[in-house]
């Protein structure tokens, strides 16, 4: 049972067919020491499960990887579609035509859930769910998750969307290993929006030692699920349990696994024992354990909160993906927050951690040859957020009509766009 990590991503699997379906069985469960990749529990890993609102984490991942790229910024705002004003619970409520920040959208991704920012993020980044998921799908695949397959952004029921749970474990490790500082957001306990304050999902964060992430999920086909990770004594764990009768059974096992595991850790740590030595019984048995049926009118949602039926909805957007083309020389930023000139109004299209990424912005705003924007006054601007250097792409040169046309256009096209007031 114990391999190395990158065995597990390099593992033969049978490719899924067309016609491929999870069994009528729920659960499947996998425990992994996330920085040799041993994996001390595994039962049905590798047989096909439903994710649910696991696939946000891909989603995510997706997310911090178009940030490294400067493709968005933390600051930019998203705006709400039609599409996704209607997502069906879990959901944040927003309103069609109205904005949230990337950063407000993990967040609300991470703690609440949320459907309909996982929409938001799709259009933005893929130009359309339909074309988003299959980006997802691409990407799973490079890092070896070969047995998933993602039909949208959020997890509502789909039975052509599937994954198990060793893509899972993998999907774990790849988003904390590849983005560290920003996998912080998954140990946020709570959301404070418009005056309400939603909790995590994952009720392990807080009440289990160590646990500092990930995800939760139900619909009525996958049954209670979470991907969960702990660290304790400078050791990491993954763990993924599918299948759980409710959301108590799920994280009972779950935290009964960490604890073994753990436990067994401990137990090589004090009697100098290598990864070779033979597994307790309790990890190592195979007999597998089967959890009690969902009744079938079970109504969809996340983690214990039940919502309404979800209805799939089959209005698939087809807009093509903007094209990037080769990046001219960089302009210089501004070494100082400069204001805008006095009585004129701006657009940014744009806030970036670096230089490069604000230019790569620019450079694909400018290839983009919007009429409005021939000719206008383009700047990068340096400031700082909380500290760290903050870029921003902005046009100058506005009255505050012909922005707010300007931005209307460009949010219409899927691209970040908002009006800046004077000063």
């Amino acid at each position: 049972m114990r391999t190395a990590l990158f065995i597990l991503v390099a593992l033969v699997t049978v490719p899924i067919m067309a016609l491929a379906r999870p069994s009528p069985e729920r659960f499947a469960a996998i425990a992994v020491v996330e920085a040799t990749g041993e994996v001390l529990h595994a039962r049905h890993a590798e047989d096909l499960r439903y994710p649910a609102s696991l696939t946000k984490v891909m989603t995510l991942y997706m997310v911090f990887e178009a940030i490294k790229a400067g493709e968005i910024g933390w600051d930019d705002p998203l705006r709400i579609s039609s599409k996704a004003a209607r997502a069906r619970p879990s959901r944040l409520g927003l309103k069609a035509n109205t904005t949230i920040s990337v950063e407000d959208a993990v967040r609300a991704m991470v703690t609440k859930s949320a459907n309909d920012v996982a929409i938001v993020l799709a259009e933005r980044l893929g130009g359309g769910e339909a074309r988003f998921a299959t980006l997802m799908t691409k990407r799973a695949h490079e890092m070896g998750m070969d047995n998933s397959r993602f039909i949208n952004a959020s997890g509502l029921p789909d039975k052509r969307q599937v994954t198990t749970a060793r893509d899972m474990a993998v999907l774990a490790y790849r988003i904390h290993h590849d983005y560290p500082e920003d996998y912080r957001y998954f140990s946020l306990s709570k959301l404070v929006w418009k005056a309400r304050t939603l909790n995590n999902h994952n009720t392990l964060l807080g009440r289990v030692e160590g646990v500092d992430g990930l995800k939760t999920g139900f619909t009525n086909a996958s049954g209670y699920n979470i991907a969960v990770t702990a660290e304790r004594k400078g050791e990491r764990l993954i763990v993924i349990v599918f299948g759980g009768a409710s959301g108590k059974e799920r994280d009972t096992y779950a935290t009964r696994l960490l604890e073994r595991a753990f436990a067994e850790l401990d137990r090589r740590r004090e009697n100098n024992m290598d990864t070779n030595t033979p597994l307790p019984r309790d990890l190592d048995d195979q007999k597998p354990v089967l959890f009690a049926g969902l009744p079938e009118d079970t109504a969809q949602g996340d983690g214990d909160r039940r919502g309404v039926k979800i209805v799939i909805d089959d209005n698939i957007e087809t807009r093509p993906l903007p094209v990037l083309k080769p990046a001219s020389p960089a302009p210089q930023p501004i070494l100082t927050n400069i204001p805008d000139p006095q009585g004129d109004w701006a657009v940014q299209v744009g806030a970036f951690s670096s230089n490069a990424q604000a230019s790569q912005r620019l450079n694909h705003i400018n290839d983009m040859e919007v009429l409005a924007l021939i000719g206008r006054n383009s700047q990068i601007i340096k400031g700082e957020r909380n500290g760290a250097a903050l870029y921003r792409v902005r046009y100058l040169g506005f009255d505050a009509n012909k922005a707010r046309e300007v931005c209307t256009r460009l949010n219409a096209d899927g691209q970040s766009c908002f009006a800046v007031p004077p000063g």
